[in-house]
């Protein structure tokens, strides 16, 4: 009979959100430094004196978050992320107003488990050597150390690529002593709660087969949202010329497999990754077709919600899916078409969504690829979660597949514990926090309510 091993807090899954939680858990908590914060409402409920020498950890963070505004949709998301980053969202790249202690008095224990490296679904894209990401370089870093001083790029850009901040995760785990926490290349398999000991059991298994198991009365999932990629599912997707990932164009590309005298490569899909895509073609001057189910003045559409002065590369994508600036430049824009079949003879075709005259009659497009990618979005994998119904009853939509856009898992934002699993918390992509700046926010509030109950006489307002 394989051993069952029991700890406060399991967290499933190893990205920044995971990696962030398990620094907070283990007793690095943030600090308001006193220092002047552009938000005066904040920073006098910061340097009050009963709270001005404790922790965010300790203080009532439903207090503090009343009346800030951001782009998330987590109190303690936006909380954070006015104290870490302020008036990130103007542009400005103001110093961080938190500093970190470790408190050894208050590390509790817990165990992260991971299919890969530490930094998740960014391992996948570590060979990403040319694609940057579409936050700032600050914005990716995880607390208490700053990426471009740990970066050996020295680059001149804002941002890095997406191989420097998979390195820059694992490296993080490795520099702040957290390894001992993290089980890595093991999938867990099994998440139910046994009425008998009133405790989660976690069961799964390594790479090389070995079994674990875990019992918890915490449960933290922050599987993040790349699980599965979405498929377009028509006839030839599998084929062997169409692919799914930036992480393959960029062998492609290194491997001369495309190149100015090729065939079209096919990009499918409106999201940053198929902007990333275009951008990273052309910059070769590889032939591009760019097919997009919408309208590029569709406001939902994310280009639409980025500033263009923080983001140029992408709106100069945009301008091109609108039929700008293309005289001889290697790029067609199909908007509002979808792929009806992909053909053995690299044949793709395509159909017009609205048709092209007044009789809204559809209408067909054929054309000739050297290779289809695919980008239109992932989705995490939850069927771990037993029974089928606890897992149907977790989303804001009951009965309906988790979705981080449509239908995240429904969570006091305050707690990010479920509503309808006490003991059961989410954090990442899947509660809506897309951005790793805001993933911490999540780290905190679960950390907080850990500390509340485990501590209760040192209980806040929260």
């Amino acid at each position: 009979m394989d051993s069952v091993i029991d700890t406060e807090v399991v967290i499933i899954g190893n990205g920044p959100s995971a990696i962030s939680l398990s620094y907070m858990l283990s007793g690095n908590w943030p600090y308001y430094t006193s220092q002047s914060h552009p938000n005066e409402y904040l920073h006098q409920r910061l340097i009050d004196d009963n709270v001005l020498n404790k922790s965010l950890v300790e203080q009532d963070l439903e207090l503090l978050s009343d009346g800030l505004e951001g782009r998330s949709i987590n109190k303690v998301s936006v909380l954070f992320d006015h104290l870490q980053h302020p008036e990130a969202d103007f542009g400005v790249e103001n110093p961080s107003t938190l500093e970190w202690r470790h408190r050894s008095d208050r590390a509790i224990d817990h165990v992260v488990i991971g299919k890969g490296l530490p930094g998740g679904a960014w391992h996948a894209m570590n060979d990403c050597k040319e694609i940057l990401t579409i936050s700032l370089g600050s914005w990716m870093q995880l607390p208490d150390m700053d990426i471009r001083e740990w970066c050996s790029e020295h680059r001149r850009e804002s941002r890095v690529s997406l191989s420097t901040v998979a390195n820059y995760y694992h490296n993080y785990v490795k520099t702040k002593g957290l390894m001992k926490n993290f089980k890595h290349f093991s999938s867990v398999t099994s998440l139910q709660f046994d009425e008998k000991i009133e405790k989660y059991r976690i069961d799964g298994h390594d790479s090389n087969g070995n079994d674990f198991h875990y019992t918890s009365p915490r449960v933290v999932l922050a599987t993040g949202n790349c699980d599965r990629v979405n498929r377009l599912e028509v006839p030839g997707e599998d084929l062997p010329f169409v692919l799914h990932s930036l992480n393959e164009l960029e062998t492609l590309i290194s491997e001369s497999k495309v190149r100015p005298t090729s065939d079209p490569i096919l990009i499918i899909g409106a999201g940053l990754s198929a902007a990333d895509a275009v951008i990273a073609t052309r910059f070769r001057r590889v032939p591009t077709i760019h097919a997009f189910r919408r309208h590029p003045d569709d406001p939902s559409l994310i280009f639409n919600q980025l500033p263009e002065n923080m983001y140029p590369e992408y709106h100069c994508v945009h301008s091109k899916m609108k039929g700008k600036f293309l005289s001889n430049c290697g790029y067609e824009p199909l908007a509002m078409h979808c792929v009806k079949e992909i053909k053995a003879n690299k044949e793709v075709l395509l159909v017009n969504m609205i048709g092209v005259d007044d009789t809204q009659l559809t209408t067909y497009v054929k054309v000739k690829v050297s290779y289809v990618l695919v980008l239109i979005g992932m989705k995490p994998n939850l069927n771990f979660i037993k029974p089928k119904s606890l897992l149907s009853e977790l989303g804001v939509k009951k009965r309906e597949r988790i979705n981080p856009r449509s239908n995240p898992i429904a969570i006091n934002t305050y707690t990010h514990e479920s509503l309808v699993s006490p003991g059961l918390y989410a954090m990442g992509p899947i509660v809506g926090d897309n951005f790793v700046r805001f993933v911490q926010g999540g780290a905190l509030a679960i950390t907080h309510h850990i500390h509340h109950q485990s501590h209760p006489s040192n209980q806040t307002l929260q």
